[in-house]
């Protein structure tokens, strides 16, 4: 035999071959042929023992085409259907060579008589059948039976039988010479080698498998098949084949797993459960029989979960119920396994997958039989080897989700990783991918960072700090895209760490600049610039070469941060020492697609130029020399009046603007001082330094490591108030004799405000000046909180503890680090006018990002029947002390009004007792001529407390309503307020305290405007 010249030829000998299938009762051959080919063509889920199996859909068509539903099973396959739907599918064949349209009659009326209703039926037969006579046909099964009919007659199947993806089906069947079989085509090549060669011997193989060897070497095809787009034609081949081993009397662990695999299969190849549905059933009605095939419980927990996938897609006539039933049943069994203490490899496989089971989602009651937007199987399927073929982590979920047993699942994976050194060779990296891609659900666990960084420590164990730090990289970005920020901040400190070796060095940079990306968007610009002045560092200092390129990104983040802090006259000479260094080391530097940070740093310097030439003539002079000299002049301002538009500026509209951005104002950095102005918490911080270059850089030290801190406390309590500080700096401090004096408190009615006498560093230096530098950031933020200074500092130790320490470390001393302007520039912008541009224009509020505004749940520190006992213990002090006094009060008119509408303001009785107490205790001091000082003597000081103390007598001076007037009632509730603060556990840290804003946070936080205890009314007037 000889090769075929032409496909024509080729489909000639094929259905020589079929027609003799006829004289030689080939009927059982013949059958085959179909189905193979109805797998191939038609539907994968098609099953020769079964009859009608799900299948779908209708499209126009002629002789020349045929329905099929393979575009729904297997997307970017080549089919021959564009519209499909679910219905039920008959295939019927005949050998038949004569009276075949009566046969196909008289099978239509059997097929329509008997069984669950039919909508299609596939028709193969041998003979030939005229055009005009298979119409005749299609249209008769329409009308008497209401069935849509296809008829694939000889010449046409033995047509596709030609094809090369089909033509070993004639070959086995038919058994005709592979030297007749057709080129192979592209996709035939791009198959692996084993793939082929498997596949051919399971082509060739006529018995059904039995064994764990035939399954492992079936499976392997079947999973090829169903993951990659170049075997998904065989699919339903496998499927098929997987069948097999279910049909003999095989070994239960091997047709346990069949089921499992082609459970799988069908979902994640055609995207649709039902056709294994029974299939999924019976594994899981034996699954609580495994005891020693800890794998095959592996194998449950995936099913489950995807069984719970399909169902919420409707892709499954599994009820929830149904699933929820098994996975009891399943959970139920693990615990009963881990009950009988099995060996500690035993013990660490079932403890995780007890984890993986307890954070299962919890599902709402009374779900849809299908909830629309869910992405198809496939799809994510795709999305998951996309990630792996990228060599990218694949990225967990967008969103939290309630988990079932958060606290059982947290419980197993701590039992765990304590068994982890009895299990050495324990897989843990399984386990911690699922922790990782289900971070958004476990972050807000209380012994989730526990859980994290003990998993952290497994996987480095095992696969070093790298593979450490890809993890935390992992988790950044998906804390960062879900915005909690913070979160993600961690995460990046710990890749940072992870990667800070030297071979590594050059992943730990871009981390640098993803910190001062999150630090720029929670508003803190100069923690931004302290991570962009470091990622430059790293990135000269070490030894590869390609580090250098991301230095000029490093100075484009630091110019850009200065921008928004409102530093433009520093941004803008930062700007020109990026474009040197772009010049000097970016590949192909004036490529913008490629460099999109030097595109924003242009945009905000063009903005700059735009501003100072229409709102700020007296800055404009030294932007436009500036630029002149980079030679970027033109190019700025054509960006600068594109950005611009039409649109007329005013500096109130413009400053406005920028205050609801939570960015500095203008040109802040001009003239002979300039302010540096932040808000976290609530509280606004502003800092003031000498235009120069050493104070500048002292100062940005010092607020840099404030802001790192804050951010560090941002996940603790640290009970901060919404108030304003100010401090000034002084880069005085390396003149001072000793250290102590560097905060220097300067009296001031207005609040807190403080001189800080700051020195610079050196390398040698560099660790005694960070913890002075701590030391003094730390002491100036306590100003902002209500904790007392113990309770403060034990915060920033736990923040040391979780590594604050690298985080505020540069590389080289901030000095350093930051210095890239000379005292010449510095001396330009010294010159200038005061700035900020728009100082006069009110400021309405500070704009802060979510996470960095001030709380105000219930505090922790909250205790409600504390609280109470306190009020009934002032109750029964105070009231004795103005027992006559308040009765008179609340019986004068005048005096009770003022009471009432202080009671309307939010002050309750027990205060109002405690202010009426204190005006009364001053009163008597007055009497008896005592006037207290800090030198009062010892004897003057206990009678004015017995005085303040006794019970009011009949015989004490009466007084009256004028003395309990609204700004003297006022007066002393601030003094209440001030009193009862230590009441709560808090203090008061600053000698002028911002009473309004402690109130403010007693009463949102600490139910100071809720709580009080059992008592007389105070207005209540007795009846003589």
């Amino acid at each position: 035999m000889i090769a075929m010249d032409s496909p024509p030829q080729l489909a000639q000998q094929i259905l020589f071959s079929l027609d003799r299938l006829g004289d030689t009762n080939g009927h059982h051959e013949y059958e085959q042929i179909c189905f193979a080919f109805a797998r191939r063509r038609i539907s994968i889920n098609l099953l020769p023992a079964t009859g009608p199996v799900s299948a779908g859909g209708d499209q126009g068509r002629d002789s020349e085409t045929f329905w099929s539903n393979l575009g729904e099973e297997i997307p970017r396959t080549s089919v021959y259907a564009s519209t499909v739907s679910t219905e039920r599918v008959v295939l019927a064949c005949t050998i038949q060579k004569s009276g075949v349209p009566a046969k196909i009659r008289s099978d239509l009326a059997s097929i329509a008589g008997k069984g669950t209703p039919v909508a299609r039926v596939l028709y193969f037969t041998v003979a030939s059948v005229p055009v005009a006579k298979r119409h005749e046909l299609i249209s008769a099964a329409k009308t008497d039976h209401d069935i849509d009919l296809e008829i694939f007659d000889g010449p046409a199947l033995a047509e596709h039988l030609s094809d090369p993806d089909l033509f070993w089906i004639a070959a086995q069947y038919l058994r005709l010479p592979s030297s007749l079989a057709p080129e192979r085509t592209d996709n035939e090549e791009s198959l692996p080698d084993w793939y082929i060669r498997d596949r051919d011997y399971w082509r060739a193989r006529t018995d059904p498998g039995r064994t764990m060897g035939d399954l492992i070497s079936l499976r392997d095809i079947l999973r090829h098949s169903t993951f990659n787009d170049q075997g998904r034609a065989d699919l339903g081949d496998w499927i098929a084949k997987m069948r097999e081993f279910l049909t003999v009397d095989g070994a239960w662990d091997v047709q346990m797993r069949a089921r499992y695999e082609i459970s799988v299969a069908t979902l994640r190849g055609t995207g649709t459960l039902r056709p294994a549905d029974l299939l999924f059933r019976e594994f899981f009605k034996s699954a609580t029989e495994i005891e020693d095939d800890l794998p095959l419980l592996e194998d449950a927990v995936v099913l489950l979960q995807y069984g719970y996938g399909a169902r919420l897609r409707g892709k499954t006539d599994i009820a929830m119920t149904e699933l929820d039933h098994y996975y009891d049943a399943l959970r139920a069994h693990i615990r009963m396994l881990l009950g009988s203490k099995p060996y500690p490899n035993a013990r660490a496989l079932l403890l995780a997958i007890d984890t993986r089971l307890a954070f299962f989602p919890a599902y709402p009651k009374n779900l849809p039989g299908r909830i629309e937007g869910l992405i198809d199987p496939r799809d994510s399927l795709r999305m998951v080897l996309d990630a792996y073929d990228a060599g990218e982590t694949v990225q967990a979920r967008g969103e939290a989700i309630p988990l079932r047993d958060l606290d059982g699942g947290f419980a197993s994976l701590n039992a765990l990783l304590d068994a982890l050194p009895s299990a050495p060779v324990f897989p843990v990296e399984a386990t911690a991918e699922m922790f990782d891609l289900l971070a958004l659900s476990l972050a807000s666990h209380p012994k989730y960072e526990q859980a994290r960084d003990r998993l952290d420590e497994a996987v480095a164990r095992v696969g070093g700090d790298a593979q450490r730090a890809e993890r935390a990289r992992a988790r950044a970005i998906t804390f960062a895209k879900a915005g909690q920020l913070l979160r993600a901040l961690g995460e990046v400190h710990n890749a940072k760490i992870g990667w800070w070796h030297g071979e590594t060095v050059e992943d730990s940079i871009p981390m640098m600049l993803l910190a001062a990306s999150i630090y720029e968007r929670l508003g803190l610009f100069f923690a931004a610039k302290l991570q962009a002045f470091a990622a430059a560092v790293a990135a000269t200092s070490a030894y590869q070469p390609s580090t250098h390129r991301f230095v000029p990104q490093a100075i484009a983040v630091a110019a850009v941060n200065d921008f928004k802090a409102g530093n433009w006259c520093s941004a803008s000479q930062l700007f020109r020492i990026t474009l040197l260094a772009q010049n000097a080391l970016a590949e192909d530097p004036g490529n913008f697609d490629r460099h999109e940070y030097l595109v924003e740093l242009l945009r905000r310097e063009a903005f700059a130029l735009h501003v100072a030439k229409k709102l700020a003539p007296m800055y404009e002079p030294a932007m436009r020399l500036s630029a002149r000299n980079m030679g970027t002049e033109a190019l700025l301002d054509t960006l600068g009046d594109q950005i611009s538009g039409d649109e007329e500026w005013t500096v109130e509209g413009l400053v406005t603007k920028l205050d609801e951005q939570g960015v500095g104002r203008p040109f802040a950095d001009a003239g002979p001082t300039r302010d540096v102005r932040w808000s976290a918490f609530g509280t606004v911080w502003t800092v003031r330094s000498q235009n120069t270059r050493r104070s500048t850089l002292a100062a940005e030290r010092l607020i840099s490591a404030m802001q790192i801190i804050q951010a560090e406390l941002a996940s603790s309590d640290a009970v901060w108030i919404p108030t304003e500080v100010r401090i000034e700096v002084r880069s005085d401090g390396d003149h001072r004799i000793s250290d102590e004096g560097r905060l220097e408190r300067v009296p001031d009615r207005k609040g807190s405000h403080w001189i800080v006498h700051l020195a610079l560093s050196n390398r040698m230096q560099e660790e005694h000046a960070l913890t002075e530098l701590v030391t003094d950031a730390s002491l100036l933020l306590l100003d902002a909180s209500l904790l007392n200074r113990d309770q403060f500092l034990e915060l920033v130790k736990d923040a040391f503890a979780t590594g604050l320490w690298h985080k505020l470390f540069a590389g080289r001393p901030y000095n350093e680090a930051a210095d890239f302007l000379s005292d010449e520039d510095y001396d330009i912008m010294s010159s200038l006018p005061p700035g900020p541009l728009g100082a006069k224009v009110p400021r309405k509020a500070f704009s802060e990002q979510p996470e960095l505004n001030p709380r105000t749940d219930i505090a922790d520190r909250y205790n409600h029947d504390e609280a109470i006992e306190n009020i009934k213990r002032r109750y029964a002090r105070m009231m004795p002390i103005g027992r006559l006094t308040i009765p008179r009060l609340a019986s004068n008119g005048d005096s009770a009004e003022v009471l009432r509408k202080l009671r309307d303001e939010g002050w309750l009785d027990w205060q109002l007792v405690m202010a009426i107490t204190n005006i009364i205790g001053n009163a008597r001091h007055a009497w008896e001529g005592l006037h207290l000082t800090v030198g009062s003597p010892l004897a003057d000081r206990k009678r004015a407390n017995e005085l303040l103390r006794r019970e009011e007598l009949k015989t004490d001076p009466k007084l009256g309503p004028e003395t309990f007037t609204r700004e003297r009632l006022l007066g002393a509730l601030e003094f209440t307020v001030a009193l009862t603060v230590p009441s709560y556990g808090l203090a008061l840290n600053s000698p002028t305290p911002d009473i309004a804003a402690i109130l403010k946070v007693l009463r949102e936080r600490f139910k100071f405007g809720d709580d009080d205890a059992d008592h007389n009314d105070l207005l209540f007037i007795p009846r003589d």
